[in-house]
Parts: structure tokens; C-alpha cells; sequence
């Protein structure tokens, strides 16, 4: 069968003469060396490795003339003995992409900056090229150094900071006097200053900290140029989108018009066996592409046709797999789309029908639709060893730390004596996926009812209020359809919530009054509960919650409602005033003495349950008792919904409805299987509460905190719950052996503590009375956290002595607790001195330790408190807490009171269920009778560490937490469930794969065309598996209207001297009729820009190229201008976004980089930068009087503070960086808003004529900082933004700037998005700002990932003149006008500048109305927008003026953006992007109507009033379809600006300054690039939309 052939030669076309397109894409920094890159770059993968590879690299140097081949040879051959097989392949692949080059450029950055650029001499004045720095003294030599560690005292001298990108050696464990190298591997003293610091740090103590010296060559490019670029980088897509639609559905018999004969019967022969194999029997439309896509594959990966084709020794398609056929399907698609579509080109051509594929589409189609019911149509889902990756983690960045992780957890498996096979199937175990899933909610934080009742006062009764008299009474309702959000209507209690709040805090009686009785008239089918937060010390909380229940009571529900209702009308200050709640008391009418009621003179009664406990129990002491038992030690803010805890977050409603909707869920399973029936209904409240395994206590330790993505893992402030801590016991320092347990059962628990303190004994009583227990599975060890105060070491040194002689498994729990002085009563007992000493001779002379003398041995409890300390550091504990470790687990660290017993057995208890259990069902299913050979301590290790195993790698590591962490998923293989008998492939040999990698996707989607250039380049990697199931949907239109290629290698390649090949994209045998837009696919946090490229990237027509260049091709250069460093800040007191705050990034000069505002979505902020450290500040102004820095967020979401690690953030990755900044309000300032102008009085420190001066300076000059990029110095009077892209859209910008320029005598600033701005403008534009005496600055900001993104370029562009107005320019540009790229401009725009908005912050025109033959195509008069606008004026967008202070006051943005997130989930909405969204909420977002003579544009106003017009806009009109340079020329003064432009390009061109190609042409050709001969009479017309649009 001959077509697989025809099929790869298909889909591999000839090259013709179609022109290539090349693309590179480079960094701003030049290229590291070859050997200092490497030994980077095998410092990422393995960062253990450094030490041991410098000290072979200094006594084994490569030739300093070596080439990069050779030097990347010898240091890898080096390092061969540190790396096994994966990861040697992963460091190629971090070579490939160069992955240490913005660690190496930080480094520079840095030492730049310590040395300000100086040489550094020591103290006998030598200049060094290595140096080390201790404390300040700087040296050169060894001698220099050992006398300088034993002579120069570094106490009392602040200990250096330690920065991320530092080698530290040995591991830090401790604080230890710390020598810096400021290393340079070329200088002569390197190797022995190394040498000398290794000895120092086993001699003397010190700790090691090697930073490198790095610093410009005098001789490179750059010290020439500073514009040069450096490496070219890899992992990253471009796109060739099909700009006309003309071409989506390329026609092959028009391809043949302009080739012989002999050559267009080749292609169609080749075009026709295409079409025999993917011919299909369902509909010729575009609704089964993917389908035919599918089949496709399956035709080429049936093993039988495989098989055939090697027969025929077809050695094309016998080094072809079905994922490479895949690839080129997707990346070349429009090329084939007509072909998958077409039924009728067979008929055409019948001589190939003998050879369709019978037999096969129909299971295929009923294979597809079987997982459609598992899997929606075009999902895409991505796996490595069963753990789905999210969006993010599937580039090339996220796999290689993918990968990195899951080879140590799989190696760390098969050191417990598993093989490879078994390591995996532990690792993806089904059991891990059954846990919890059985709905039981046994691992839920529920809490059962028990003691504690009579202190809930129900807020509503859905059982016996009137308002929900017409719900329904029968439980069958749970299973009608609801929206989602919706709750059945129940006349019965199903939702019960119990707030416990502080009802002393002002937002707490708001939250009471207003949004909680607005839920409950709204009639949502949850009855809600209120238990007072009472403290245990007399305080504000217990006088009103003495209030509260006494008119409770007294009154009743309705007379509380409403009392509390009038409180938070008075009071409006951060804490309770209690003479406004007097007022409010008063105001409400109540009869009583208020005084004696907070005071507790007047009791409220407690009815029977005072009878039941005896009467001597008020109400305070049990809602304080009830408090304690449900583990609620705080006053931020708890609820319980049928027991199951959520935290009181800004989030808290949303935590609260995902909780409900899991609740219902569950109940609708068990009356679905009439397990639950409406004989439940009069229990129903109390369901949850009475299952079996519900405990009856709760504490906040054991179930960890775990909110929503909705809430962002906020948690309320002060709150006692934490979030999940996992670690791998293997990875801690190790305490003790298998015998230091008391009792060898089955699952390790370490109680850490100060053993030598009173609370610390008491806990270790607690845990022995839990091991004495019946039937505990747990074995129980000490690990001792002395506080710094402590000095006795009697128990402690007990322990020390047991533990180290692997005795103490053999000591029975009472025994051990009488030789510690714990008597059997439940007291900690304090006999006198000699007896003890004797209890504890007693104890060893019985076990044989010591030959009965109690001997403390110096050295062996210096190791045991020794490892103690660093484990406890490793977890991250201070001197003297206390918590527990159980397998890999921490629970706490917490008070000596809030363990007990119970609460070990609880522990337990949720330990199995959670985790422990899971993985024991997967070590028994997959070890079977190895692992019932194992005696039960190695059983108990084998358990408990890979239970530990598992469940780390599952967390983030704790530098990469943060806002969108949620509960760990359990890993799962749940794509084995599709049937892939026609749908899916593998690759690989899965018994001895490290990595087990699946995909689910769309083989004609954007995701296959990037993860098939992934999947193919990971399956290079040793040990991996790959299954890919191909998931195809039905498509409405062509599903890819693209070619694409992914720039993406396994490892390096060299030229035959050795010298790195650049990696580039390279798009051969394209169709040269197509008109194209280039487009750069690269990870999140790159900002690029084109560099070089000598044709306009915004319409390439490769038929219109110069016949030298239709040789050479397109050849385009990019580079990564800048690295992302985004964030999410909140503030400490109510863990809530710091809106409107500005902050800014500095270098350590104080130097500002870049400023922002912090937004109220998400808190987000974003800066840019290049790789270096900065400092992070509150910018000066307003909000350093609000707030204070607690930490810049650096090292995840829980990092330390400012005081502990200083402000500096470091840029070192290609991933930029994600900071996580907390704020702290200053004292007086809790109720302050950033963005309230009017309480925020500046003028309030100035006198009166201090005032006045103020004023008049402010008219005359500006008071701004200093721009950050500008081109000239300060801001400018008039300051104006425009956008333009492609070439014909820059010449017209520079003529509207020609034209602003004439009529103002202001200095001007332009203000250009970069994102779209071509290498010839950006060329141009620096000459034209010096000869017309104007100021420029380039503005970019990254599109954020949380905000729905736009594909279409055109409407980017649109996205980019509204949604980011508050954060694209400097916190100290205070107003903005955007001016349209192809408007003239006639007036003095300074009159916009000085113009009263009235409060509005941006002021646009009204939509043209006096041109009568528009009327029909002004959309704004009729149907939605005549409803919406009700009277009020349709602006359009081409001429704005922006109050940047205002916008930024109300918090413009983020009501921008939130309607634009709400609107833009309906693709069909925002026609005009940038005109239908503010015009949208006028009602939120006021506009200010500009006077007519502002805009004119001759489709929509009178021509009569021409003469009036400030501006002039080319709008489109629809109507006449005049092209828009037609309409320009009728302008006078455009002909004449354009002519000058003209003339200047040329003149720059002669004198070289610029290149002469696109910057020189005329308009007319430009007007031309990229259109076909029919269009080119109407370019600027954008006929195919359905609404005019008025401008680009």
C-alpha cells in the first residue's frame, strides 16, 4: 500500500519556490561563557553538584582557547560521575535553551553594582580579579584569608544576606560566620581561594557563599554597542496567522497556474493520495475535521498498516511516527484544511479508490463518541505520572521541573528496594484517587454537635418561617435541575452555617446586618446560626456578647436583627465605640438598663440546658467552651456549614457556595440510590453531624487550611488553621534509628518540643497516654527544640541517651513516663533531684546502657540535640515550639494546651484516611509478598516514607506558593477509561520508563500545534512513556487559520569549528498568495519585540519580495526585551488587596526601574525588568503614609520579612518572577482608603503662603520624578498615546505627530506600546524626536494570565488603548490624550490638557450625529445600545483624554477590567473593543462628552462644519468604502506633512542613519503591501466586519 508514502511526502511538501521566513529570538544581555554557563546550568539541575564540580574544575581547567563544543564536552565529562542518564539529558536541555543566562546576567548585575564598576583592591592595595569579602575586609590571598577568619571578629556585625542565586556550602543549617568569593574562574587565585574556603568551612566553622565575578569584556561587542544582542533562545512558537480569509482554504488548482506541467502533476498526485487517505463517509464540512484529523493518525499508527508500509522498505515512512505526523499536520494545516474537507476529489481522481482504508471510520466514530461522555469534545488534559499539570507547567520551563521532581520521587522509591516498574505503579496508584472519594466526607474538617448547645442563636428556620411556607417538604427536590449556584428550595434544614464571630468588630455587625439578612430575605435555602466569640479575659467581645444574647432572648430573633442593624450606622471606626452603641441602644428603645446588661448584672436564662449542666454554667462560659472544642482560638472569623470548617476571607460567600454545591452533590448520590428518603427529613439538619467517623472535637492543627482558588488561599487574619506542610523524610536530617521509638507499630510520629520544659514534658505525657492506648498504629519519637532560655538537660539527656542506643523501643510507655517523673493521675510531677537521678539510674541499668550510671556523654548529646536542631530548622520551627511530624506531615507548631490525647488519636486517625491508607493498598498491591516479607519496623519505613514521598511532591515548593495553590489532587490515570483502540498511539517502552507522560488533545487545536512540538521533543528524554489520545470536536469554521512552528531542540548543535548553531524558526514551502501576520508564541513572562526585520511583520505577501530576497527569504530578528515580574500584594489586617498602593522597583542605588499600582483584581501588580536584584518600596507619596513594607514576598506566600531578608527581589529565570508582597497599615490608618482624595489632606502641612506658592509653581512647571525611559528630562506639558501597527499605521503616526506639533508651542511627549511597533519605526523615531525637539517613551505591560485573553491582533491592540490605562505609565504621569495613528491634528491639544473633566476621569467625543445619509449603519439608535444608552451619547474611541490621578482614584481599571472579564465570556460581545466597553458603564464609570469640534470624520458628521474641526479622523465609511489615503489627500496639510515625512526618511537614508527600505517608501506602496490587486484600491477597509469601525 503505496499512500503512506504519497502521505509523507504530503505532508512534507517540496521546497519550491515559495521564499523561507526565518525568526530568532535573543536576549538583550551578550552570551556567558561557555564554561561558566555550563557549570550554571548543572547547578539548576542539581544544585548538590556545584561544590564537588569546581573543585575538579580547578585542578582540571579546559583550554581557555577551547571551542564551546569542546569546553561543554570537557566540563560534562567532568560532571558524568554527579549525573545520571536523565538528568545529564535534562542539563542539554537547559543548555539548548540557555536556562542559566539570566541567573549569569544577575550575577553581572550584581557585581557591577557592589563594585560600582571599580577594580577591587585588598588592604596591601593589590588589585584582584577574585577577591572574598568578610565582614567588609576585602582579600586576595590565602595567607590574607586565614588571618583574617582568626583575627577579625565578626560578632557584633550584621550577618550578610544571603541573595537566590548564592552557592552556599555546606547546606545552611545554621547561622555561621560567612566568607563571600566574588569568584572569576580565569583568575589566577581562584583555584587555591577555593580550595582554602572548603578547608575554612571544616577547620574554623565558616560558612562558604560563592558569587560570581562577572563582569563586561573591554574587548566584546557590547562595550561597542550597547544595542547588542546576545544568545538565541529556544522553547518558544511563532505563528504565521492567514490575514485574508480569502486563503483559509488554500485551492491547490491555483497553485499549479505558475508551475510546469511535470511539477503541478506531481502535486496533484501527491494532493490526491493525500485525499485517499483521509477521504471519510460523514459530511464534507468543516463540522468533522477533526474527525478525518483523527483518522488520519490512525491509518498511519495501525500497527498492520505500519507493518505493510515496511514491507514496501519505504525508509521515509519508516523513520516517521504518528506524532510527527501529527505535528505537521497541525503546524501546516491550512495547507491540507481544503483536502479534509473536500468529499468530491475522489470522484475527480478515481484511479486511487481501491485503496481507501475500509472497515474503520465507523468504530472510530463510535470510539470518539464513547469518550466524549468521559471527556468534553476538544478538551485537552496533560499528565505525567498521574498528576495533571496545570496550564502553566506544560511549556518547556514547567516539564523540565516536572521531570526533575519526578525522577527524585521515583529514585527515592527505588531506594527503598522497589525497581523502576514498581516505583511508578506505586506513584500512580488508583488507590491514591480513591481517597476521600467515597463521599463519606470522613476526611473532612466536620465537627459533631456534642456539648456546647444552647449557644447558637439561629438567624432563620426553614422549617417553621413563613417565607419558605411554599418550599418543599420531600427530599426528592435535590434532584431537580439547578443553576449552577442554585439551592433546592427545602422546607427542612439541609444547610445549616454557624458563624462564630467577634461581634466587637465593626465589619463583623456590617457583615450581620447587611449582607447575611440580604442573603436571608433573598430566601437562599441556608439556615444560618450566630455563636458570639467570647474571650476567656473579661474584653469588648464579652460585653456584647452578653448584649447579644440577652435581647436574643429576652426579645427574640427579629429585635437582635434589627438592633444590630442600627450599630454599624454609628459606628464607622476600626474598633467598637462604646458610646455609639450606647446611642444606638438608646435609639432602639430598649427598656433596659444598658450598663447592667454588658456589665452582666442581668443574666440572661439558660433554660433547660442550665438544668442539664446544673445551673452553674451561663451562656458566656459554654459559647467559650463550645469555642474550644471546635478549635476555634481567635477572633478573625469561623463558620462551620454541617460541621465543615471554612474561614471568614473576603472570599468567604464563594468558599461558602463551592462547600454547599460538594454537600449537595453527595446528598443527591444518596437519595438517588434511596439511601437517603424522606423518613430522614425531621433529622436532616443534623445528617453530617451524626455520621459514625464524625469526631467530637475538632482541632484547627489536624485539618489543614484549604480554601477556594476564589478566595486565593487567603486565610482569615490570626487564624489558628494552616495550610497543608508536607516534606520528604528522606530529604530531612535524620534523628534517630530504627529502635528510638517507643513501640515499633506501623507509622512514625515525632513529637517535637522542649522536652526540658514544663510544656513540653506535658506533651510528651500526652503522647505516651496515646501510645498506651487501645489498639494505636502509630510509634512515637522525640525530637528536642530547646528553647534558648532552657539550661537543665535532665530529660532531654534521658531521651538523648535511649534514642542514641536504639533502646527505646524496647521501654514500655509507663516505664518511660515514671523515670520522667509523669505520674499515672495525669499531672506532671516534679520529684526531688535525687530521686530522679535514681529513676533514671533504674531505667538504664535495667536496659544495659552505660552499665547503669547515668553518664552523659558530651559528644553524643551534642549529635543528638545537634540533628534535633537542624531537623526542627528544616521544618521551619523556632527554638522552643512545638508540633508534630508525622509521615512527612508537620502539624502545627501550637500551644502546650492544644494537644491531647484525643487529639493524637484524631491525627491518626485522619492520617490514614487521608493518606497513610492509600499508599498502603498501593505497596501491597504492587510489592504483593516483597512487601509481606518485611519485618514491621521496615514495613513501618517503607510506609511511612513513601506516604511522605508521595504527598510532598504533590505541594508547591514553598518559594513557588501562592495565590492559585489549591488542594492537592491525588495523581490518577483516569485517561486509561478512553477507549483508545482507534484514537490513541504510545511511544516507548513503559516497564522501565522513569516518566509516564499521557495527553489528551485536539489534533486540530492551537494546543496540539505547541504540545506536539512538546510531546516530540520530550520523548527524547530517557525513561519516558508517552500515550497521546487524540480528542477531536466539532469545529463551526476552519479550526486553524495558521502555520506554526515551535523553536525547540533536545540538545545543542555545533557548526564544524565547534561553534554553537543559532537556534531559529525557519517556515519553508509556504504559499507565497496568503497575506500574513507574524505572531510570537513565548512563555508568560517574556516581553519581545521585533529587532531587526526589513519587512513590514504585520503583512508579509512573500510574493511582493525583491527578487534577491525571495533567495535569502524574510528573515526577522526579535528580542527578549525585558522579564515579567508580576505579584499579588494584600494586605495583613484584612488579608485583602492594598488597592490603588504604588510601589516600584528600584536597583540598589535607589535608581527607579519601573513603578506600578497595585490592582484590586487579585491584587495584581506587574513590573518589568531585566535580570538583576532590586529593591521593592511603597513609591513615595500617599501610600508610604498608609503603609509599611511587612514583606516584599520573594520567597512565596508565606515569606519572611523585611527585617529577616531585606527588600531586594532577584530576577534570575526566563520564568521572571512572582512576588507575593504583604502590607502592614500604620498606626491611626486602619480605615484608610490609598485611593479616598478626600481624606487625604497634603495641603493640611503647608501654611498659607507655602500653599500659595505650591499652586502658582504647579502652573508653570512640573513636580514629577524623573521619567524612567524618557527621552529627554521630566514629563512633558502635553503627553499623548497612540498605538500603531504595521507599516502604512507608522507613517501615519508620524504625520499626526507633525501635525501636533505645528500647533502647539508646548513641549509634547508621545507615549507608544511597544508590543506592536516595527525595527524600522523604532529606528526611525529617535531622529525624528531630535530634529522635531519632542520626547518619546516605549510602554508595555504584559497581559496578565487571569485576564480573558483576546487571539485576533486587531482586537489586542483595541484591549491595550483601554484595560490597562492605570498601570501602562508612570504612577507620576498624571493626564494622557490618546490621539487616533491616522488623525491630523488642527488645534492646540494643551486645551485638552487643561480641560475640567467634572470628576469624569477621561473625556471622549460623542459619536458623529449630522450626517444624514449614515443614519441606517448608527448602530447606537437601535436595538441594545438604543435599550443600554437610553438617550445617553455613543463616544467613539479615537480621540480621548485620560485624568490619570482620577482614573486611578475611583479604581477605573478594575471596573474596566471586571466588565470586560464579564462581557468578553460571550465571544460575540465588544464588537469594538475599546468604544462598546466604556461606553457600556457610563453608569459606573462616568465620560466626560467632548464639544463636537473635537473629532470630525466625514462618515459621521456634516461636512458644513469642517472648518471647525480640531481633529480630523480617516474613519471608514461603509457606506462609499473611499480608501483611507483617498480621503487623507482631500486634507490639505496632509499631503504637505506627508511629503516631509518623505523627505526626512531619505535624507536619514543617505546619511546612513537609518536603512533605506520601509521607512522611506511611499505611501502608496505601503498602502499596497500585503494587498491583492482587488483590494488595493480600498486598503484601510475592513469590509468584512459587520460594523464600521473608526480607526485601526
Amino acid at each position: 500500500m503505496h499512500y503512506f508514502l504519497a502521505l509523507a511526502l504530503a505532508l512534507f511538501p517540496f521546497a519550491n519556490a515559495s521564499p523561507p521566513v526565518s525568526v530568532q529570538l535573543r536576549t538583550p544581555w551578550l552570551s556567558p561563557g561557555p564554561l561558566l554557563e555550563t557549570i550554571e546550568t548543572i547547578s539548576i539541575e542539581d544544585p548538590s553538584a556545584f561544590f564537588p564540580l569546581l573543585s575538579l574544575l580547578s585542578t582540571n581547567p579546559p583550554d581557555p582557547n577551547a571551542s564551546p563544543k569542546t569546553v561543554h564536552a570537557h566540563v560534562l565529562d567532568l560532571a558524568s560521575p554527579l549525573l545520571d542518564g536523565p538528568a545529564r539529558a535534562s542539563v542539554d536541555a537547559l543548555l539548548v535553551l540557555h536556562a542559566a543566562s539570566p541567573r549569569i546576567a544577575a550575577f553581572e548585575q550584581h557585581f557591577l553594582a557592589r563594585t560600582h564598576e571599580q577594580a577591587v583592591e585588598d588592604a596591601s592595595g593589590e588589585t584582584c580579579a577574585a577577591w572574598v569579602d568578610w565582614y567588609g575586609h576585602v582579600v586576595c590571598t590565602v595567607d590574607g584569608l586565614k588571618r583574617a577568619v582568626s583575627s577579625i571578629s565578626f560578632e557584633h556585625k550584621p550577618q550578610p544576606r544571603s541573595l537566590p542565586f548564592d552557592h552556599v556550602y555546606p547546606s545552611p543549617h545554621s547561622q555561621k560566620p560567612t566568607a563571600i568569593f566574588y569568584a572569576s574562574l580565569t583568575a589566577p587565585n581562584f583555584p587555591a581561594l577555593h580550595h582554602a574556603l572548603v578547608d575554612l568551612t571544616q577547620s574554623a566553622g565558616i560558612e562558604y557563599v560563592l558569587r560570581w565575578a562577572v563582569s563586561p569584556d573591554p574587548q566584546s561587542t557590547r562595550a561597542h554597542d550597547k544595542d547588542a544582542l546576545g544568545a538565541s533562545l529556544s522553547g518558544y512558537g511563532v505563528s504565521l496567522d492567514l490575514k485574508k480569509m480569502d486563503y483559509l482554504a488554500l485551492d491547490d488548482r491555483g497553485r499549479s497556474a505558475s508551475t510546469g506541467q511535470g511539477e503541478r502533476d506531481r502535486w496533484y498526485v501527491l494532493y490526491s493520495r493525500l485525499s485517499q487517505l483521509i477521504r471519510v463517509h460523514l459530511h464534507p464540512a468543516y463540522t468533522d475535521l477533526g474527525l478525518r484529523a483523527t483518522q488520519l493518525i490512525y491509518s498511519y499508527s495501525s500497527p498492520s498498516k505500519r507493518e505493510d508500509d515496511k514491507s514496501h522498505e519505504n525508509s521515509v515512512t519508516a523513520s516517521l511516527s504518528p506524532l510527527t505526523l501529527l505535528r505537521q499536520l497541525t503546524h501546516s494545516f491550512p495547507l491540507y484544511a481544503t483536502k479534509l474537507a473536500r468529499k468530491d476529489l475522489l470522484d475527480e481522481h478515481d484511479a486511487w479508490a481501491g485503496h481507501q482504508p475500509t472497515g474503520v471510520l465507523s468504530p472510530l466514530f463510535d470510539s470518539v463518541r464513547s469518550n466524549w461522555e468521559k471527556v468534553a469534545p476538544g478538551t485537552s488534559l496533560f499528565w505525567v505520572n498521574g498528576r495533571v499539570l496545570g496550564e502553566g507547567e506544560v511549556g518547556v520551563f514547567g516539564l523540565i521541573r516536572t521531570l526533575r521532581k519526578e525522577r527524585s520521587l521515583v529514585r527515592a522509591l527505588m531506594q527503598l528496594g522497589m525497581s523502576t516498574r514498581e516505583a511508578v505503579e506505586v506513584v500512580v496508584h488508583d488507590a491514591h484517587s480513591r481517597t476521600g472519594a467515597d463521599g463519606d466526607y470522613a476526611d473532612k474538617d466536620i465537627t459533631r454537635r456534642g456539648k456546647g448547645g444552647g449557644v447558637v442563636v439561629w438567624w432563620n428556620d426553614l422549617g417553621a418561617d413563613a417565607r419558605y411556607a411554599r418550599y418543599s417538604s420531600s427530599l426528592s427536590v435535590l434532584l431537580r435541575p439547578l443553576y449552577p449556584g442554585q439551592l433546592p428550595m427545602t422546607r427542612f434544614n439541609l444547610f445549616n452555617a454557624i458563624l462564630v464571630l467577634d461581634l466587637a468588630q465593626p465589619r463583623t455587625l456590617s457583615f450581620l446586618a447587611m449582607s447575611l439578612e440580604g442573603i436571608v430575605a433573598r430566601g437562599w435555602a441556608v439556615r444560618w446560626g450566630i455563636v458570639p466569640f467570647v474571650e476567656w479575659k473579661e474584653g469588648e467581645g464579652t460585653k456584647m456578647a452578653r448584649l447579644f444574647y440577652f435581647v436574643s432572648e429576652k426579645y427574640g430573633r427579629d429585635v437582635i436583627i434589627g438592633f444590630l442593624k442600627r450599630v454599624p450606622a454609628h459606628v464607622q471606626t476600626p474598633t467598637l465605640s462604646w458610646p455609639l452603641v450606647r446611642m444606638a441602644w438608646a435609639d432602639f428603645g430598649m427598656p433596659d438598663d444598658f450598663d447592667s446588661v454588658v456589665e452582666g448584672r442581668v443574666v440572661a436564662s439558660v433554660g433547660d440546658e442550665a438544668e442539664k449542666d446544673g445551673g452553674n454554667v451561663d451562656t458566656l462560659h459554654k459559647a467559650r467552651l463550645y469555642a474550644r472544642r471546635v478549635g476555634i482560638t481567635d477572633a478573625s472569623g469561623h463558620a462551620f456549614v454541617n460541621g465543615r470548617y471554612i474561614g471568614m476571607s473576603d472570599a468567604f460567600l464563594r468558599d461558602l457556595q463551592v462547600e454547599v454545591t460538594q454537600q449537595l452533590q453527595y446528598l443527591q448520590e444518596l437519595v438517588y440510590t434511596s439511601i437517603l428518603t424522606d423518613s430522614y427529613v425531621p433529622t436532616i439538619s443534623t445528617f453530617f453531624y451524626d455520621l459514625p467517623w464524625t469526631p467530637a472535637r475538632r482541632n484547627a492543627h489536624i485539618y489543614p487550611l484549604i480554601s477556594s482558588p476564589a478566595s486565593g488561599g487567603v486565610q482569615p487574619a490570626g487564624s489558628s488553621a494552616r495550610p497543608l506542610r508536607m516534606f520528604s523524610l528522606p530529604e530531612l536530617p535524620k534523628v534517630v534509628g530504627k529502635g528510638g521509638f517507643v513501640t515499633p507499630r506501623e507509622f512514625p510520629m515525632y513529637v517535637i518540643a522542649d522536652f526540658d520544659s514544663e510544656s513540653g514534658l506535658a506533651l510528651v505525657k500526652e503522647a505516651l497516654d496515646f501510645i498506651q492506648g487501645s489498639g494505636p498504629s502509630s510509634r512515637v519519637t522525640f525530637v528536642h527544640n530547646p528553647a534558648p532560655s532552657t539550661h537543665s538537660h535532665s530529660v532531654s539527656s534521658l531521651l538523648s541517651q535511649l534514642i542514641s542506643k536504639d533502646v527505646l523501643a524496647t521501654i514500655s510507655p509507663a516505664r518511660l513516663k515514671r523515670a520522667l517523673g509523669l505520674d499515672e493521675a495525669g499531672s506532671v510531677s516534679t520529684p526531688d533531684e535525687s530521686a530522679q537521678v535514681a529513676l533514671k539510674a533504674d531505667l538504664l541499668r535495667e536496659y544495659g546502657v552505660d552499665g547503669g550510671e547515668v553518664v552523659v556523654a558530651e559528644d553524643a548529646y551534642a549529635g543528638y540535640v545537634g540533628s534535633c536542631k537542624a531537623l526542627a530548622r528544616e521544618l521551619r520551627l523556632l527554638p522552643g515550639e512545638q508540633a508534630i511530624l508525622v509521615n512527612g506531615r508537620l502539624v502545627g507548631p501550637f500551644d502546650a494546651s492544644e494537644f491531647m490525647v484525643e487529639d493524637f488519636e484524631m491525627l491518626e486517625t485522619y492520617e490514614m484516611r487521608k493518606r497513610v491508607g492509600s499508599v498502603v493498598v498501593a505497596l501491597e498491591d504492587v510489592l504483593g509478598e516483597k512487601a509481606d516479607d518485611l519485618d514491621s519496623s521496615s514495613y513501618a519505613h517503607l510506609v511511612s516514607t513513601s506516604s511522605s514521598l508521595i504527598s510532598a511532591i504533590q505541594l508547591p515548593d514553598p518559594s513557588e506558593a501562592g495565590l492559585f495553590d489549591t488542594a492537592p489532587k491525588p495523581r490518577s490515570r483516569k485517561y486509561k477509561l478512553l477507549d483508545g483502540n482507534y484514537t490513541s498511539f504510545e511511544i516507548g517502552n513503559a516497564d522501565d520508563a522513569l516518566y509516564h507522560v499521557a495527553a489528551v488533545v485536539d489534533p486540530l487545536s492551537e494546543t496540539a500545534q505547541k504540545w506536539t512540538s512538546l510531546l516530540e521533543w520530550l520523548v527524547e528524554f530517557p525513561g519516558v512513556y508517552l500515550e497521546l489520545y487524540l480528542n477531536p470536536s466539532q469545529h463551526s469554521e476552519i479550526p486553524l487559520k495558521r502555520f506554526y512552528r515551535y523553536n525547540l531542540a533536545p540538545r545543542l548543535t555545533y557548526d564544524e569549528n565547534g561553534l554553537e548553531v543559532p537556534a531559529k524558526v525557519v517556515f519553508n514551502g509556504l504559499p507565497i498568495e496568503p497575506i500574513y501576520t507574524l505572531g510570537m508564541d513565548v512563555p508568560s513572562s517574556w516581553l519581545v519585540r521585533p529587532r531587526e526585520a526589513l519587512y513590514d511583520l504585520d503583512n508579509i505577501q512573500l510574493g511582493s519580495l525583491s527578487p534577491q530576497d525571495r533567495v535569502t527569504g524574510l528573515e526577522a530578528v526579535f528580542a527578549l526585551d525585558y522579564l515579567v515580574v508580576e505579584g499579588h500584594a494584600r494586605e495583613t489586617l484584612l488579608n485583602s488587596p492594598p488597592r490603588g498602593l504604588q510601589l516600584q522597583l528600584s536597583t540598589p542605588d535607589g535608581t527607579p526601574v519601573d513603578d506600578t499600582q497595585v490592582v484590586a483584581n487579585l491584587g495584581y501588580l506587574q513590573f518589568k525588568a531585566k535580570p538583576g536584584v532590586y529593591e521593592l518600596s511603597i513609591r513615595e507619596g500617599r501610600g508610604r503614609d498608609v503603609f509599611e513594607m511587612e514583606s516584599v514576598g520573594n520567597e512565596g506566600w508565606e515569606s519572611p520579612r523585611v527585617e529577616e531578608v531585606g527588600s531586594e527581589v532577584t530576577v534570575m529565570s526566563f520564568e521572571g518572577l512572582t512576588l507575593y508582597p504583604r502590607l502592614v497599615r500604620k498606626p491611626g490608618m486602619e480605615m484608610v482608603d490609598v485611593l479616598d482624595e478626600l481624606s487625604y489632606k497634603e495641603e493640611e502641612t503647608h501654611g498659607v503662603i507655602e500653599d500659595i506658592v505650591s499652586r502658582m509653581t504647579s502652573l508653570f512647571s512640573h513636580k514629577g520624578e524623573k521619567s524612567l525611559q524618557a527621552q529627554g528630562d521630566g514629563q512633558a506639558d502635553i503627553n499623548i498615546f497612540t498605538v500603531a501597527s504595521g507599516l502604512l499605521y507608522e507613517r501615519f503616526v508620524s504625520i499626526m505627530i507633525l501635525s501636533v506639533l505645528r500647533n502647539t508651542n508646548k513641549t509634547v511627549k508621545f507615549w507608544f506600546i511597544e508590543n506592536f511597533l516595527s525595527p524600522s519605526f523604532l529606528e526611525f523615531i529617535p531622529h525624528l524626536a531630535e530634529a522635531y525637539n519632542f520626547q518619546y517613551e516605549l510602554v508595555t505591560y504584559k497581559w496578565p494570565s487571569w485576564l480573558r485573553a483576546q487571539k485576533e491582533k486587531q482586537r489586542i491592540i483595541w484591549a491595550y488603548k483601554i484595560l490597562f490605562l492605570d498601570v501602562l505609565f508612570p504612577m507620576d504621569l498624571k493626564k494622557v490624550i490618546f490621539v487616533d495613528a491616522d488623525q491630523i491634528v488642527r488645534a492646540d491639544l494643551q486645551e485638552l490638557v487643561d480641560l475640567d473633566l467634572h470628576g469624569a476621569p477621561y473625556g471622549y467625543t460623542p459619536m458623529g450625529d449630522d450626517n444624514y445619509d449614515m443614519e441606517g449603519f448608527r448602530f447606537w439608535k437601535t436595538g441594545y445600545w438604543a435599550d443600554f444608552l437610553r438617550g445617553r451619547p455613543y463616544h467613539i474611541s479615537a480621540l480621548y483624554v485620560v485624568d490619570l490621578v482620577r482614573f486611578r482614584q475611583i479604581a477605573a481599571g478594575d471596573i474596566l477590567r471586571g466588565q470586560y472579564q464579564a462581557l468578553s465570556a460571550d465571544p460575540n460581545s465588544l464588537a469594538n473593543l475599546d468604544q462598546d466597553l466604556p461606553n457600556n458603564i457610563q453608569q459606573q464609570v462616568p465620560i466626560f462628552s467632548l464639544h463636537e469640534d473635537w473629532l470630525w470624520c466625514e462618515t459621521w458628521c456634516n461636512k458644513d462644519r469642517l472648518h471647525r474641526a480640531k481633529t480630523i479622523d480617516l474613519c471608514q465609511n461603509p457606506l462609499t468604502k473611499e480608501p483611507k489615503l483617498a480621503r487623507a489627500r482631500q486634507i490639505p496639510e496632509w499631503e504637505e506633512y506627508d511629503a516631509e515625512i518623505a523627505r526626512f526618511a531619505r535624507k536619514l537614508a543617505e546619511e546612513g542613519k537609518i536603512r533605506a527600505s520601509a521607512a522611506t517608501a511611499d505611501t502608496n506602496v505601503l498602502a499596497n503591501v500585503g494587498a491583492t490587486p482587488q483590494a488595493a484600491e480600498s486598503v484601510g477597509d475592513n469590509s468584512e466586519e459587520a460594523r464600521p469601525r473608526d480607526e485601526l
